[in-house]
């Protein structure tokens, strides 16, 4: 046996060379030695195994990268030794970390820093191949390491060959992160995300003139066989044969009426190549069925949702059906249940989180106002004018489970007395039945069953301006919950009251600055070695909280850069891409920071949404050994995108020098 391995060393040595390292650990060459397991030589199949689980190499064909394990050399590096220096000699390879870690090292007026550290699957040299120029940084190993050398022009050519490998190695950070977001939306349903508007119409356009009367109109529709028309004009406008029921009959209006006394113009439109999912959206969240459809600004036909109906069997369309119909707490019940399954349909279907989480949102608005309604008829008018709010996640479109209750009440200055008395029995039964409905109460009482939070509007405005101009650690909690604010029925209209004053927010340095503070409460989960800082619960050692440590950590910087840029959004997503440039944030930050967000949510729901497969309670602990390798990578790099933003954040607003 001690010939064998004699001979392998010396095969080894012969093929890849060796050069003895430096005292210090480090070589001041290129010498390498090869690496062995067990004193024989890796298998070819498992070089290329490896490889093809990683997703730079996983869009070739198997066959492609057993050839090219062939051509690779297997070095291990000692522990402290550098691979690449920075400025130094062009890299030679594509380096493909096996085992072990290397630090990334930049030099500055402070000294080195390590500005990354890659391990298993980790990749580096591509810079400086495709550039032609010396490394940008040092690439110094962490420990033993050993390392797959892919040649420059073997690299070049997989480059020239499978343009998603060039993408991997040439795109930015954004453009690497949503190619998987995008590659699950399109390898799911055709229907949603990769049919146009333009294939699902049906028949030629038929049209109406504006001075037709409600009988012409009838007559159109009746010989057509047809429930909408386009009413002709600038702009186009559109009437319905619901629109004859509700605003003709049940007005009684005579059939001599002019149609343009009841049509709805302009016609909400999109145009014809727009995906199916846009023209689902639409419809839903202003409760139409009939959507016209433009090209060159010309309405060209009319899509409906029976049409969109018959693509997509779980569709969200039947959900306000479904809601009509619902006569018992049973049936409402099950209709909140009907909205976590259309949740799971969308998951499977690719949707983006954020679409997914504006469906839940106009789904719950639906049954939170049938609700109200209900309790209205029961309790008899309201003494005055009210809105009622939702706060936190739901106030932000991006509750999609039903997660706690956050909510609030609002009714006008000059309500009688006797007022309170009815807005605390409206509310009392109104988050009863959403209990019932399988929303649970906020464990905070963040509710407007709370009398601090069923208040009239000049106490809801006095709250508002002591919460920004005294922001002391409760105010900036309060600031954080109830600056994500949305209304969402009632007659007073409380946004318009209580905007001017978060918009004033903007001047305020001090609020913002702790505001800054607050928002950094929570740092990125990443460890000295740029790993993600894991958490221990009960027998388990692998957990991360997506919420607090994920999803939360973006919510906070994106309140923050809205409120110092003046926007009114409130969705995340929104936020970071309107707060710039009038905030301290790039758009490069805004678009990564968005897709951080995007893809945190994804890990978030896709986790919840089989916990409650399984029949178990939703949480926000996910096992990160559970997420497959590509996952984990994609992961830690958008921990790290949030953890560079939140540096910034630190230096801009100066948060060490804060009182």
């Amino acid at each position: 046996m001690r010939n064998a391995a004699a001979v392998l060393h010396a095969l080894v040595e012969a093929r890849f060379g060796y050069n003895k390292p430096s005292r210090h650990g480090r070589s001041h060459s290129n010498g390498v030695r090869a690496f062995l397991f067990g004193e024989r030589f890796i298998a070819m199949e498992d070089i290329a195994r490896f490889l093809h689980e990683h997703p730079f190499f996983s869009q070739a064909p198997f066959a492609e990268i057993q050839r090219l394990a062939h051509l690779i050399q297997v070095k291990q590096f000692p522990a402290d030794f550098d691979i690449l220096v920075y400025n130094g000699k062009l890299a030679e390879f594509l380096y493909v970390v096996r085992q072990g870690s290397v630090d990334l090292l930049r030099e500055s007026e402070h000294g080195v820093k390590i500005y990354d550290t890659l391990d298993e699957g980790g990749v580096f040299g591509h810079p400086s191949l495709i550039r032609g120029l010396p490394p940008s940084v040092t690439v110094r190993t962490r420990e033993e390491t050993t390392v797959y050398l892919i040649p420059a022009a073997t690299f070049h050519q997989l480059r020239q060959d499978y343009p998603a490998f060039a993408q991997f190695f040439a795109a930015s950070v954004i453009e690497r992160l949503r190619s998987p977001l995008l590659a699950r939306q399109t390898e799911t349903s055709p229907t949603l995300f990769q049919t146009r508007l333009r294939d699902l119409i049906q028949r030629s356009l038929v049209t109406v003139r504006r001075e037709a009367t409600i009988r012409e109109a009838a007559q159109v529709m009746r010989e057509q066989n047809i429930a909408s028309l386009i009413v002709e004009g600038t702009p186009p406008g559109i009437i319905t044969a619901r629109d004859l029921s509700n605003r003709v009959l049940a007005a009684g209006l005579s059939d001599n009426t002019p149609i343009a006394q009841v049509m709805r113009a302009p016609a909400l439109t999109l145009p014809a190549e727009s995906m199916v999912f846009e023209g689902l959206m639409l419809m839903l969240e202003n409760s139409i069925h009939h959507l016209p459809i433009t090209d060159a600004g010309q309405v060209v036909g009319v899509v409906t949702h029976t049409d969109i109906l018959r693509h997509q069997s779980r569709s969200p369309l039947f959900l306000p059906r479904q809601l009509q119909r619902a006569q018992s707490s049973d049936e409402l019940r099950a209709y909140a249940d009907q909205v976590t399954v259309t949740v799971g349909a969308l998951l499977d279907a690719g949707a983006r989180v954020s679409d997914i989480g504006r469906v839940v949102a106009v789904a719950h608005d639906a049954l939170l106002v049938r609700l109200l309604r209900d309790a209205v008829a029961h309790l008899g008018e309201p003494p005055a004018p009210y809105a009622w709010l939702v706060l936190g996640s739901e106030g932000r479109y991006e509750q999609t489970l039903r997660t706690d209750q956050d909510n609030a009440l609002v009714y006008a200055d000059d309500a009688p007395p006797e007022a309170d008395a009815y807005y605390t029995t409206l509310a009392e039964r109104v988050i009863s039945q959403l209990v019932e409905c399988g929303f649970p109460r906020c464990v905070g009482d963040m509710m407007a069953t709370n009398p601090e939070w069923r208040q009239p509007l000049h106490v809801w405005q006095t709250y508002f301006q002591r919460w920004i101009n005294t922001p002391d650690e409760e105010a900036l909690l309060r600031a954080a919950i109830f600056l994500d604010y949305r209304q969402v029925h009632g007659t007073i209209d409380a946004e318009a009251a209580l905007r001017p004053i978060v918009a004033s927010t903007r001047s305020n340095r001090v609020f913002l600055g702790r505001l800054a503070r607050t928002a950094l409460r929570q740092p990125a989960p990443l460890g000295f070695f740029r790993q993600i800082v894991l958490e221990r619960k009960g027998g388990q050692r692998d957990l991360l909280d997506l919420k607090a440590r994920g999803t939360a950590m973006i919510v906070d910087l994106a309140r923050l850069f809205a409120l110092e840029a003046g926007c009114s959004a409130t969705n995340t997503v929104a936020r970071l891409r309107q707060a710039t440039p009038q905030s301290s944030l790039s758009e490069v930050g805004a678009e990564e920071l968005a897709t951080a967000f995007e893809l945190i949510s994804l890990f978030r729901l896709r986790h919840q949404y089989a916990q409650i497969q399984r029949g178990e309670k939703p949480t926000n602990l996910i096992a990160v050994s559970s997420l497959s390798d590509l996952e984990r990578r994609e992961l830690k790099e958008v921990l790290r995108l949030v953890g560079r933003i939140q540096h910034s954040v630190e230096l801009t607003f100066q948060i060490s020098q804060l009182g």
